[in-house]
């Protein structure tokens, strides 16, 4: 018997933050080499891979796929293009607020129902 239940949204919110971190961190290293010459632009694709976990029943399986990004590329070898880059930056920081305060209303909700609605 459990005695506990299993909340997959928390498992779902929790992966989803961890690509969106990642994908801040990969983007923030782009922008810093926009002028090393030969630095190849990198992206991060884990939607797919937990759109899959959670199709399958297991969403803490889902992982983070780093891969160079195929854009054009400049005389110098550089791929990075800071107005995409600032605006997946952008897009980025939108989403992960999104998934924070999702969570903090999924906890808010669990201490309603663990208080039994008494302040």
């Amino acid at each position: 018997m459990r005695i506990y239940a299993k909340d997959d949204m928390f498992i779902i919110l929790s992966k989803a933050m961890d690509g969106l971190s990642m994908r801040h961190q990969i983007i923030a290293d782009n922008i810093a080499n926009v002028d090393t010459p030969g630095f190849k632009a990198r992206d991060v694709c884990f939607e797919d891979q937990l759109r899959s976990a959670i199709t399958r029943g297991n969403p803490g399986s889902a992982g983070v796929v780093i891969h160079k990004y195929p854009g054009k590329t400049r005389l110098d070898g550089n791929s990075v293009d800071i107005d995409m880059e600032s605006a997946k930056m952008a897009e980025t920081t939108v989403l992960y607020s999104a998934m924070s305060r999702l969570i903090s209303e999924r906890f808010s909700m669990l201490r309603t129902v663990i208080t039994e609605g008494r302040r």
